[in-house]
């Protein structure tokens, strides 16, 4: 009974330990509209009554972006006067818990910010860097989910080619993505707009 007891309490411990979100709070209270009610258009804010914090664990991602912690939480916004509300992608610099916010692809697009990060790291293998890329499309797809997703993701020697589909009315390709490789480090991202052959070209 004694072990029974002592066994759960380490189980509990462990979970709320995972479970600590103080660091990640005291750093969003930093994004709340100000007790004024004055907001700027086009930001993202913290209302803690809506966010819904969770801590991103992943295998891969987490070793390249490492002075970072990784999370999504729920902020809300106004573009004029249309309220804005998403999950964002928010990442927490470890050592001075300082912020970026990831817009959601369905608001701004794909985020050249956060593909810099990831460009020019060097993987351990072709196993790691294919893992990574799924884990990647994961945390993109954060606050889209309901009207985009990644599909046919194809490994070549020197490329990854992925198709971003968007289902608003009815589901198209709305961007074709080729990550350029060499020697398991990525060196370039392309989005292409298959219809007006629009390119985005994001490199370190």
């Amino acid at each position: 009974m004694k072990f029974s007891i002592t066994l759960t309490f380490i189980m509990l411990s462990f979970f709320s330990f995972g479970q600590d979100l103080t660091e990640i709070k005291s750093s969003l209270e930093k994004l709340k509209i100000d007790e004024n009610g004055s907001y700027e258009s086009d930001k993202w804010y913290y209302n803690p009554e809506i966010a819904d914090i969770i801590e991103i664990k992943k295998e891969i991602l987490n070793q390249v972006l490492a002075e970072y912690d990784l999370y999504s939480t729920v902020l809300e916004g106004f573009y004029g006067w249309h309220k804005k509300t998403s999950r964002c992608l928010i990442l927490r610099k470890s050592d001075n818990g300082e912020l970026i916010v990831i817009d959601p692809i369905w608001y701004s697009g794909i985020s050249t910010e956060f593909l810099k990060m990831i460009i020019g790291y060097k993987f351990k293998s072709e196993k790691e860097l294919q893992l990574f890329t799924f884990e990647l499309q994961d945390v993109m797809l954060i606050g889209s989910t309901h009207n985009k997703d990644f599909k046919n993701t194809v490994f070549s020697e020197n490329k990854i080619t992925i198709d971003l589909y968007d289902s608003y009315k009815e589901e198209r390709v709305w961007r074709k993505i080729e990550i350029g490789i060499n020697k398991n480090t990525i060196e370039f991202l392309t989005s292409t707009n298959p219809i007006t052959k629009e390119k985005l070209t994001v490199k370190k």
